[in-house]
């Protein structure tokens, strides 16, 4: 049953920075072949060891007690074979190990389901992920790296006269870095698929060695099964200038081995591929970069015929909203790739789309190309997965509880919550629930906007206010449980945050509206927020204005604070402050510009150093905390250095907050103790400033 949070109740205490660690994470929902019971992972905060646990757990479709089903720390992707006997899972375990080593490479591990103990399929070099059960069940195929230099955690050489190696590292490809990685991808070789056998019985059997089916110099993912187990579809850019486009093509190889076919045009994305139950199509999400949207065209439902014998079919083209996307949150990071549902007369295809703030479960006839909502409500829908019983399952958030598992009617009646981890720890807490509200931004524009009031507010009282602005811009703010701003209302602050221009959750239109205007109506939009949450609601301290943001909302709060002085502090994290530094440190940066601006640096410099923040800094009076993660290669940390720099030569108020061995995803995957001590940093500074 579904706590409900009032706020009125006064006997519930106020919500802290250590419920961030008391917080579970739910992921990936896989429901059992005969829809009796239903997979999935829960991620929970490791404290002791300042890192994250993940474990498969297992609950019936109809309602029930959940079980854990794996004893591993970090286990996920679980996959039931055919017939449900098996369930695979990628698993990193290091077998006993002397502490401090580098964890295990994830491999793919089996488990019986009428009990035992789970055992290692696959033994590569690299690790292995993405398993995908062959139809009958006697195989699986995964991804696995190959090429490249030898692994970072391999034993030292331990022969004193053999020759050191060099530790210099040599850069001729342009992608040689990626956010995440912490580490340069120098040498890191390819992903590729395989194919190996599942011994049968109890799996004493040793199983034997896995098969390359596709080799290269790109990368290939997201293997799909044919129904006749004969052919695997997987998607891959083999474009010559693959390192500078995003067109990801759809192919397929025989699964006795063969040369690869190519169903799509090499002209954007094909991503997620599903066969259709007869094996005659397949369905994917992607788009053809449309003009003017380009790559900020929204994704749309296509198929395919199997055999190539036909163009591609855009079955959503008027639809003109994302398939897939998300809402932002600080408590979703990592989350499992959603592939398009067939129905089990391959009539229609299910899959989540993307709002106004939410993320809803579409049907899309094929035959019409009708799309009709299923699954509807103030809500994120994060995973779906459809039974053979016709019935979906999907897990899902809202602006008052993390993600949980759902199951209903193939129209969306007869709902039922099957999980409620967080119910215990949330409902001793006062949570403020997001009021949502519409406004005219620049032009007139409509835009979406959400007002929390503090928590245990009090009517005639005045308070501080955070705006809070989200990165992308390609993003949204929404329907999802976000602790950061629940933590700031539980310490008195009003939070507002909006979708200007250049969100998604709208037409494609409405993304690419402030290309190349980056500051200048999506500015106005944010602020237009700002003035109409003043205009309607008192409580609202005028004096007392805080600004927050990451990524593009770091850009943003750097261009606030230095085009007004309304903002009594601000807080900007992995940040954007010169565009033309940008293109050459951010792992995306050199294509990033191209596609946010429509230029290079040696066209158009003039109008890059007009849209950096460091340009303006010298007016920025408002003080200003800046914190960035030292291994982000998203957003480096030069660019909080250069406000940093110029601010401290202005003699402003500023402060540098720099955290070791994080990467962007600080705020939502970091060690939790940074985690943690990043919350306080901001509260401290909002704390000193506006109060």
């Amino acid at each position: 049953m579904t706590v409900v949070h009032d706020e009125t109740v006064t006997t519930k205490r106020q919500l802290t920075i250590e419920d961030l660690a008391a917080i579970k994470l739910l992921d990936d929902p896989q429901p059992s072949p005969d829809g009796s019971r239903v997979a999935y992972v829960v991620t929970a905060f490791d404290t002791d060891e300042d890192g994250y646990r993940s474990q498969i757990w297992l609950v019936p479709s109809e309602g029930g007690e959940p079980v854990r089903y794996t004893g591993g720390q970090k286990d996920s992707s679980p996959r039931w074979s055919p017939d449900g006997r098996w369930l695979a899972f990628v698993s990193r375990r290091d077998d006993g190990t002397e502490k401090g080593k580098k964890a295990a490479r994830p491999q793919v591990w089996v488990l019986d389901t009428a009990g035992g103990e789970a055992w290692q399929l696959t033994q590569t070099k690299h690790g292995a992920s993405g398993p995908a059960w062959s139809p009958d069940g006697k195989q699986l195929a995964f991804i696995s790296r190959i090429g490249g230099a030898e692994d970072d955690d391999e034993p030292a050489d331990k022969d004193e006269n053999k020759e050191k190696k060099s530790d210099v590292k040599v850069i001729t490809e342009i992608r040689y870095k990626a956010d995440g990685n912490h580490q340069l991808l120098v040498g890191r070789g390819r992903r590729h698929l395989f194919i190996i056998d599942v011994p049968e019985g109890d799996g004493a059997a040793a199983p034997g060695e896995a098969r390359q089916l596709t080799d290269g110099d790109w990368d290939d993912n997201s293997p799909a099964w044919s129904p006749d187990g004969q052919t695997i579809a997987f998607t891959s850019n083999r474009t010559p200038e693959r390192d500078f486009n995003n067109h990801v093509d759809l192919w397929t190889v025989p699964a006795a081995g063969g040369e690869p076919r190519k169903l799509t045009g090499s002209n954007g994305p094909a991503m997620n591929p599903a066969f259709s139950p007869d094996g005659a199509r397949i369905a994917y999400f992607g788009h053809t970069n449309p003009e003017p949207y380009r790559r900020y065209a929204n994704a749309n439902i296509w198929t395919v015929p199997a055999d190539g014998s036909a163009p591609p079919c855009n079955h959503t083209f008027d639809f003109d909203r994302s398939f897939g996307g998300g809402v932002s949150s600080d408590l979703r990071a990592g989350l499992s790739a959603q592939t398009p549902i067939w129905s089990a007369d391959g009539r229609s295809i299910y899959a989540s789309a993307i709002e106004r703030g939410a993320e809803l479960v579409y049907r899309v006839d094929l035959a019409t190309n009708a799309v009709t909502k299923i699954v509807d409500g103030e809500r994120g829908v994060l995973g779906l997965a459809l039974t053979t019983n016709d019935r979906l399952v999907f897990s899902a958030t809202n602006s008052l509880t993390p993600n949980e598992l759902y199951t209903c009617d193939l129209d969306g009646t007869d709902e039922h919550q099957l999980t409620q981890l967080n119910d215990e720890l949330l409902a001793g807490i006062n949570l403020s629930a997001p009021e949502r509200f519409t406004y005219a931004g620049a032009d007139g524009w409509e835009i979406d906007g959400w007002l929390i009031k503090p928590a245990g507010f009090t009517p005639g009282q005045r308070y501080p206010l955070v705006l809070e602005i989200h990165g992308g811009p390609a993003a949204q703010y929404g329907f999802a449980f976000f602790h950061e701003f629940q933590l700031l209302a539980a310490q008195g602050y009003g939070v507002l945050y909006t979708n200007p221009r250049g969100s998604t959750g709208k037409t494609a239109a409405f993304t690419v509206a402030n290309r190349a205007r980056w500051g200048e109506e999506d500015y106005q939009d944010i602020m237009a927020g700002l003035d109409a949450a003043l205009a309607a609601h008192d409580w609202i301290d005028p004096a007392r204005l805080g600004v927050a943001g990451g990524s593009y909302g770091g850009f943003m709060t750097n261009w606030v604070v230095s085009h007004t002085d309304r903002f009594k502090a601000a807080v900007t994290m992995r940040c954007v402050s010169n565009l033309l530094s940008f293109f050459g440190t951010s792992d995306i940066g050199f294509t990033f510009l191209d596609m946010q601006f429509e230029t290079e640096p040696w066209q158009d410099l003039d109008l890059l150093l007009r849209h950096s923040p460091i340009t303006h800094a010298h007016k920025i009076q408002t003080p200003l905390l800046i914190i960035h993660s030292e291994a982000d290669f998203r957003c480096p940390i030069e660019q909080g250095e250069q406000m940093f720099i110029t601010l401290k030569k202005l003699g402003r108020t500023t402060e540098f907050v720099r955290f070791p061995d994080e990467d962007h995803n600080l705020s939502r995957n970091g060690k939790p103790a940074h985690r943690a001590e990043r919350l306080r940093h901001i509260l401290r500074w909002f704390k000193t400033h506006l109060e």
